[in-house]
């Protein structure tokens, strides 16, 4: 089973149940994945079963790149979803960010066994909107 974790500057980051259950035993201090992602213990908002979660496409501002990079816009500019908004992504080497079309992690997840050339073709229409991502439990209406 995967969880969600929300951090308060809104970063979604998913985890494992093993890395899940390290987190539990944390109440502060950095918190280290196998991932090489980091955050602070206390930064976090909610940590919740992936599979309690609608996630809302349209307008979506996380998104995943050809190459599997996640990756998150902010104030039109779209950068590695680290957390840090350190890294923004380079246009040249993306052409999907050039464009602007960018694959939702659900689409990703479809078309990722795909060679890189049809993933290219598969790109989805230019997004509208520029709204937070939304996580929405299943049972709120």
């Amino acid at each position: 089973m995967s969880y969600i974790i929300k951090t308060m500057s809104g970063t979604i980051i998913k985890v494992s149940e093993e890395e899940y259950k390290k987190i539990r035993t944390y109440k502060s201090g950095l918190i280290h994945l196998n991932s090489g992602k980091s955050f602070n213990a206390s930064s976090v908002d909610s940590i919740i079963p992936e599979s309690d979660y609608l996630i809302e496409n349209k307008g979506s501002n996380i998104g995943v790149l050809h190459d599997g990079q996640s990756v998150i816009r902010k104030f039109g500019v779209w950068y590695i979803n680290d957390g840090s908004f350190q890294i923004a992504v380079d246009p040249n080497y993306y052409p999907e960010i050039a464009q602007d079309k960018v694959f939702s992690p659900q689409e990703y997840e479809q078309y990722k066994s795909l060679p890189e050339e049809e993933k290219m073709k598969m790109l989805p229409e230019k997004r509208e909107g520029g709204g937070l991502k939304k996580l929405i439990k299943k049972y709120d209406l």
